[in-house]
């Protein structure tokens, strides 16, 4: 007689990880804000740690929804890097405002194979919820969008980006995103 074979298998959540990792990068960010570093020096570490934790091709798409598939791959890449920068610099622009600001982790919500991680940032004296939106990829979890105090980055974009698309196609929008960069960049 053939017995049933029981097959057990442990399983870790899929977002176990998501808050330990942000809460490594987000400590990382502080301490080169409170370093005496120069501004500089400051930019550069903050934007190679935006690099690192940032999926800008699916922060591209996801502000673009369908729009984004009926850009060329060498459309989407070209979008998705000028609009990660523009993100970047737009938040550079922002750290002289830093003030050893507090950051609580409030918690994680799985959203089938993406992650919320939810936090409360000081601002003003008051503490604001900037939830930020993870998806793994090749092992690592990755922020691809985020919303302070219920606006989403990608939502902010999306109406302006896509009315350029249909106004003048892909070459109307990436004059936009050179503007936005000109405005921000230092």
């Amino acid at each position: 007689m053939l017995r049933p074979l029981l097959l057990v298998i442990c399983t870790v959540p899929l977002f176990a990880g998501a808050q330990e990792q942000l809460q490594k990068t987000v400590g990382e960010v502080l301490r080169t804000l409170d370093s005496k570093k120069p501004l500089r020096e400051k930019r550069n570490t903050i934007a190679k740690l935006y690099y690192d934790n940032f999926d800008l091709e699916k922060m591209a798409a996801n502000t673009l929804k369908a729009d984004f598939n009926k850009l060329s791959p060498h459309e989407q890449k070209q979008f998705a890097q000028k609009f990660g920068k523009f993100v970047l610099e737009f938040y550079l622009t922002k750290i002289e405002r830093y003030n050893k600001n507090k950051v609580e982790f409030v918690g994680e919500e799985a959203k089938g194979n993406r992650v919320v991680v939810k936090t409360l940032l000081e601002y003003e004296g008051k503490m604001a919820a900037v939830n930020y939106f993870m998806a793994e990829k090749d092992g690592r979890w990755l922020v691809y969008d985020f919303e302070v105090e219920g606006v989403r980055l990608s939502s902010t974009y999306r109406n302006q980006f896509a009315s350029l698309l249909k106004k003048g196609g892909f070459s109307e929008l990436d004059a936009e995103l050179d503007k936005l960069l000109a405005k921000y960049s230092q």
